[in-house]
């Protein structure tokens, strides 16, 4: 793979080639999923998307610990982070970050998953009216140049408005806290909030986070559909305002489709 180098100035984000991200709820492993929506025959619809795209980093939600094994026995040229939302370990939905260790290394001590809940560090709290245990897992990464940028991957309540609320100013809080302040973040993940949601807003009126979808303005939530729908997003990657180009895409996802969204991608210019 060509190897991509990361320049930081002043502090804006500048690359020589292209770096791609990739966010995708790739739906559980549920059991009343029968014929093309089995997992078994979703895998490899799922698999040839992450190995295709180029990414050296992507996000996914809604993966079951059998699923992110077989997810990691298909790529593993490729490294994982995160944990079961449930116990902290295994037990649960992840929102695994995956990266290529050619391209990034993950910084040991900046990294884990935290709850979306008055007690982040608490494993499986649910404190906001969602019935639902909901995360956040994120990274610094690093470059082979020894320059690095920040990836949190969350998945928000599906029910609950103030639970999405607070996630935002949750996740907003720990942007603004982390270490390495001028070194740039990418946000992504399945949200549950179309970019006209109060939550979006609370993440795009920061002043940390924007985002470079502009008019594509489709549904990332397919129904089991195959092809792009007009219709607002509920998948998003927003960056810090320091990477300030970047192509966003919602790509269909096949026929049949693989999963019940649309995964998304981000393709940053690194010249």
């Amino acid at each position: 793979m060509k190897r991509l180098l990361l320049f930081l100035l002043l502090p804006v984000l500048t690359m020589a080639g292209e770096i791609k991200v990739s966010s995708y709820n790739i739906r559980m492993d549920a059991r009343g999923d029968r014929g093309d929506r089995d997992w078994s025959k979703r895998v490899p619809g799922i698999v040839k998307f992450l190995k295709d795209g180029g990414y050296s980093i992507f996000g996914l939600q809604e993966v079951l610990r059998n699923q992110l094994v077989d997810l990691k026995k298909e790529l593993p040229e490729l490294k994982q982070l995160g944990v079961g939302r449930s116990d902290g370990k295994k037990g649960g939905e992840y929102s695994p970050l995956f990266y290529d260790p050619k391209v990034w290394s993950a910084d040991p001590d900046a990294q884990g998953t935290f709850w979306l809940s008055d007690t982040p560090e608490v494993a499986g709290s649910m404190t906001w009216g969602n019935r639902v245990t909901r995360i956040c897992s994120w990274a610094r990464f690093t470059g082979k140049d020894g320059k690095s940028i920040y990836v949190y991957n969350s998945h928000w309540d599906h029910q609950s408005q103030p639970s999405r609320e607070k996630a935002a100013k949750l996740i907003v809080e720990r942007i603004k806290k982390r270490k390495h302040q001028n070194e740039p973040v990418i946000l992504m993940g399945d949200f549950n909030a179309r970019t006209d949601n109060p939550a979006i807003k609370t993440l795009l009126n920061s002043g940390v986070l924007i985002d470079h979808g502009g008019d594509d303005q489709k549904l990332t939530f397919n129904f089991w559909k195959p092809g792009l729908k007009p219709g607002l997003r509920i998948d998003h990657i927003f960056t810090s305002p320091s990477i300030m180009k970047a192509k966003f895409e919602i790509l269909a996802d096949g026929d049949p489709v693989n999963s019940d969204h649309h995964p998304v991608v981000l393709a940053i210019p690194t010249n």
